[in-house]
């Protein structure tokens, strides 16, 4: 019969790593990790309290340990300012650093880029009742006062004045109106520009992404 499987704890493997600690399994750092395959297998380059100091960011080393224990390739993404670049810059130097392939490739081919899709719509509306709510919380809407310029035909003969535009009403109305006498005055309007953002994130393609796709 073969032996239990010591737990998390029991077979805990601490790393202090800058001025942090943290504590995790031998299987999780080493199963994609070369770099940390060898470290553990000199046991006598430890310190004097178990622990194995490696000298990188720690704020950055906390999501390589993320990914060696969830397999999942990290997206730095914010609505508001994209994409964090310089985290992925520094991660991609760890990956490097640990010898962990597929991590390294998801940042050299900027594969995180696939990850994330962003649309933007604008449109112009003229009356408040046209503008459409957000559907989602993935939809972000900018509303932005504007003005716009209306030409008028102005008609000696009395008929009263019509906006241009191509309805059928205001055909009828140049009929009637005729050619004689008639004038064209611009006004300024309100309108609104209407600037909609939809992010679509696809959680699948950083849980199936390979270094061979």
């Amino acid at each position: 019969m073969s032996a239990m499987r010591p737990s998390s704890v029991q077979s805990g493997v601490y790393l202090q790593v800058g001025e942090r600690r943290f504590i995790t399994t031998e299987e999780t750092l080493t199963d994609e990790s070369p770099f940390f395959s060898s470290l553990l297998r000199h046991p006598h380059e430890a310190q004097a309290d178990g622990s194995y100091f490696i000298d990188v960011d720690p704020d950055v080393f906390e999501h390589v340990l993320r990914y060696l224990r969830h397999g999942v390739l990290p997206v730095f993404y914010d609505n508001a300012k994209g994409h964090d670049h310089a985290l992925y810059h520094l991660l991609l130097q760890q990956a490097r650093y640990f010898q962990i392939e597929r991590l390294r490739r998801w940042l050299v081919c900027r594969k995180y880029l696939d990850a994330v899709q962003t649309t933007i719509t604008v449109e112009e509306v003229d009356h408040m009742y046209e503008l459409s709510q957000p559907t989602g919380a993935h939809v972000e809407v900018e509303y932005h006062p504007i003005w716009k310029r209306n030409v008028v035909h102005m008609c000696p003969r009395g008929i009263d004045e019509y906006e241009s535009d191509s309805s059928a009403s205001s055909m009828q109305y140049m009929s009637l109106q005729g050619d004689e006498g008639k004038t064209f005055e611009e006004e300024e309007v309100p309108g609104m520009l209407v600037i909609r953002k939809e992010t679509v994130f696809d959680p699948e393609l950083c849980m199936s992404y390979s270094i061979f796709n």
